[in-house]
């Protein structure tokens, strides 16, 4: 039965890689809503796929967040989760006692397998991108996290700005990022880790650490968490993208 099981399986991870769910660069030429139906497609079965390959990089933000606050703080801080997906982060928090969970992701989809779990206050059909919010208040969150939302196709190097704004000053931004992504995707090589340094530099956040891991998923990929503590509350993304062009 185990072996069956694994058979479909491999057999639904080779049949989504070919609709861009496991081939990532095949995502590069889509528009925002061929991405979303790529997760829509693959949202039933997208936790079991990522557990049977050891999944951590969700755990380990949970992790970062949870050092952070203080146990009797956990239940009262608003955290935004950004490429929420199936809940696999914010089921993680609520294990570790936060209570006022919000997720962003543009899949609905996703979205239905999240909110069964009931995790989530609120949930918003959104793609992060750069874009006004406008649901969503200027110093809205005590924390925004973010697990597998940096690859192709997904959270954009202009999104960062926006998810400055809707964090309070002193709040806590943690996220992950496999280390390829880096060296791999096309809109982070040589400007996601420049646009954080010039975020820092002008105050718009404060790095309070990163932390390396290993084994990001199947057992090995590894990749960093970041833990950033936000400084402002408005920042002009148009300023950065400049800057990136002229940094190609």
């Amino acid at each position: 039965m185990t072996s069956s099981m694994g058979n479909n399986m491999t057999f639904k991870m080779a049949s989504t890689g070919k609709n861009a769910f496991e081939d990532f660069d095949k995502r590069g030429g889509m528009t925002p809503g061929q991405v979303a139906d790529v997760f829509t497609n693959a949202a039933s079965t997208y936790d079991t796929v990522w557990t049977m390959r050891n999944y951590k990089d969700h755990i380990y933000v949970a992790e970062g967040v949870a050092d952070y606050f203080q146990e009797n703080q956990r239940a009262s801080v608003r955290i935004l989760d950004v490429a929420a997906g199936t809940g696999m982060l914010a089921e993680q928090l609520w294990k570790m006692g936060f209570r006022q969970l919000d997720g962003l992701d543009p899949s609905a989809g996703m979205m239905a397998e999240a909110m069964k779990k009931r995790v989530y206050s609120n949930y918003y059909l959104e793609f992060m991108d750069g874009h006004t919010i406008t649901e969503l208040d200027t110093d809205t969150y005590d924390c925004l996290v973010v697990a597998a939302g940096f690859n192709t196709g997904l959270i954009p190097c202009a999104a960062l700005s926006e998810m400055v704004r809707l964090v309070k000053p002193g709040g806590l931004m943690c996220f992950g990022v496999p280390d390829a992504r880096f060296t791999e995707v096309k809109e982070y090589i040589n400007r996601l880790e420049p646009l954080m340094g010039w975020m820092e530099q002008d105050g718009a956040w404060q790095l309070l650490d990163r932390k390396h891991y290993d084994d990001f998923y199947d057992g090995a990929n590894p990749g960093v968490v970041f833990r950033y503590i936000v400084s402002a509350s408005n920042v002009s993304g148009n300023q950065y993208m400049e800057k990136l062009c002229q940094n190609q």
